[in-house]
Formats: structure tokens, sequence, C-alpha cells
């Protein structure tokens, strides 16, 4: 039985998971740490998040952050080699008179349920795009990847040397 390529490894880790954590900066550089439903459009991650959390306040004050992907706890046969999917990302807001706004709100509720059906009528809402310009896919000791390249497509093994 043939091991699977990290691309497909990442592929059903993306299409699994329906959260996404987030590392963001405030406007003085103080980190914080979050989390938020996401749906993947093949190649980025898109996120409605309100005003009142803190991490939609950092990403219009400092559209720089990290995401990560990471598989559950009772998943793994090992808690210090999670599978994990890690990328540097630039957010960029959809405003609604974006032709992409409506059709992506469509599918992220379709994805995540009536819920959002009120989130869309909720003033404080803002749609993200998340533009991964780097990443790093662990799938095990021994077993980590950069992706690179214009479409994050390219898994280059990390070896350690």
């Amino acid at each position: 039985m043939s091991e699977k390529s990290p691309a497909i490894i990442s592929e059903e880790l993306k299409a699994r998971v329906q959260s996404v954590q987030l590392a963001t900066l405030d406007k003085n550089n103080e980190p914080h740490c979050g989390y938020t439903p996401f749906i993947f459009d093949g190649k980025d991650f898109i996120v409605f998040v309100s005003h009142l959390a803190i991490h939609t306040r950092d990403l219009l004050a400092n559209p720089s952050l990290g995401v990560m992907l990471i598989d559950d706890e009772q998943a793994s046969n090992n808690l210090f080699a999670r599978l994990r999917l890690r990328y540097q990302c630039q957010a960029q807001v959809i405003p609604p008179e974006d032709d992409s706004y409506t059709p992506l709100l469509d599918r992220y509720q379709e994805c995540h349920g009536n819920v959002v059906t009120v989130l869309r009528q909720l003033p404080d809402f803002v749609l993200f795009r998340l533009v991964p310009q780097s990443g790093e896919l662990v799938v095990g000791f021994g077993g980590a990847y950069r992706i690179e390249g214009e479409n994050m497509d390219t898994f280059v093994h990390i070896n350690g040397s």
C-alpha cells in the first residue's frame, strides 16, 4: 500500500476540519489567538467574523496572520506529532458590493448551517479572504514539508539539515 502524497493529506485535512485557528497581531503588535469556522475556495480561506471578536479588529489593523488546521487530539497517535497545516496569510476584506460576496456567503451557509442566516443580517460581521503566502505541513516525526508556489501546491520535504 502506497503512502498518500503531502498534497492529498493537505486536501483531506482541509475537507475534514471545519474551523481554522488564527494567530493575529493588534495595532501594537500584541499577539492574539482565536479560531473561526471557514470554507476553502481552492486557494484561500474564507472567514466571516464579528467586529466584537478581537481577531477581527486585529485583521483590520494588521492583515498579516498565521492560520493553522490541526487534527483532533483523539485522531492522533502521538500528541507531539499531530497532523497540522500552517500558513502565513494576508487578510483581505471582501466588501458586500464585491461580486464574490454573496456566492461565498451562500457556500459558507451551506457548510456551516442556518446560524449564518442570522449572522448575515448583523451589521458587525466582515467577510475576509485569507490568502496564503507560505506554509508548512507536518504529518508526523520527520514528515514536515514547506509549502510554496504561486498556488501553494508545491511541497518540499524539510530534512532538518
